[in-house]
């Protein structure tokens, strides 16, 4: 199992909560099965997903002001 705590900050998960409609205990579980990501920037998230409007792989994400960007898969 990973250490979530070394990808996310809390306060980060309860920031993006609402945007998903998730609690965080439910976020970091997706997250341990990979069914969210955490990318540490805007160019980490598009070199995986590249550049466009919408995202057919992708239910929903969220950029921070911090520049991590929390992704959902479908």
């Amino acid at each position: 199992m990973k250490n979530i705590s070394h990808i996310i900050h809390i306060g980060e998960l309860i920031a993006v909560s609402k945007v998903f409609q998730l609690n965080p205990y439910r976020m970091i579980t997706l997250i341990e099965n990979g069914l969210m990501e955490v990318f540490e920037s805007k160019e980490a998230f598009s070199q995986k997903y590249g550049k466009n409007e919408m995202y057919d792989k992708l239910e929903d994400w969220c950029e921070l002001n911090n520049g991590k960007v929390i992704t959902k898969k479908k």
